[in-house]
């Protein structure tokens, strides 16, 4: 240090160290804060995806169980529709008719109603309906194909994509955070040059500085293009 350095009020060398430091210091605590704010996201949103999952999970098979059940109904009932196109005797082939339509009216989720192609009717009557013989030979020549598939799963197909929606944004945020966390140590680094800067007397002590202060500016700049926590 010569001596008109000395004679000032403050080293301009330990200023700009300092400056350094306290820069450093600041941009690390942010990049800190960054970090746990989509680290706290992050754990948030995956409890929720599994939360919304679950839930998905349960709508499914409240709607395997009314495929089932469909499937069951639809095949007692065409057993019922093909005996009836095979025999003679007209009470019994009344009854049989009447006890299909009432199996398809009463038993049959709605999707599977629509995808036979099956009336209106009106469910609260207490009267026993029976289809005509052209609707009750449709739905016998009718499977309950793809679209009814996805007509009756169609909520829990919703609540899964909306969990696995969620999981992606947590997923995100833990990413998002993790490059905060190689921001924080960037900028840590720079404190390092800062503080080796201020131990030297020589002129080396100034190679240090200007490392620190580009490891400084480099870990800036890179913070700056992240995505920020709200």
């Amino acid at each position: 240090m010569s001596e008109k350095d000395s004679s000032g009020p403050f080293d301009r060398f330990e200023l700009a160290a300092a400056i350094l430091l306290g820069l450093g210091a600041v941009g690390a605590s942010v990049a800190g804060y960054q970090s746990g704010l989509w680290g706290g996201a992050s754990v948030e949103g995956y409890g929720e995806s599994a939360a919304m999952t679950t839930k998905a999970s349960t709508t499914y098979n409240d709607e395997l169980t009314s495929y089932i059940h469909d499937a069951q109904v639809d095949v007692r009932a065409k057993e019922m529709i093909w005996e009836a196109l095979e025999i003679d005797d007209e009470a019994r082939v009344t009854r049989l008719k009447e006890m299909a339509s009432w199996l398809y009216i009463s038993q049959l989720s709605d999707p599977a109603y629509a995808a036979l192609k099956l009336p209106k009717v009106d469910e609260t009557s207490e009267e026993l309906v029976a289809f005509e013989d052209k609707a009750l030979e449709e739905a016998l020549n009718t499977d309950l194909g793809e679209d009814y598939v996805d007509a009756l799963f169609t909520d829990s197909a919703a609540e899964f994509e909306a969990a696995e929606a969620r999981f992606l944004k947590a997923r995100n945020a833990n990413e998002y955070g993790d490059q905060f966390s190689l921001a924080g140590v960037i900028l840590t680094v720079a404190l390092f040059f800062g503080g080796l800067a201020l131990v030297f007397k020589t002129k080396i002590r100034w190679g240090f500085l200007a490392t620190g202060v580009t490891v400084l500016l480099v870990g800036s700049a890179f913070m700056s293009t992240l995505t920020w926590a709200g």
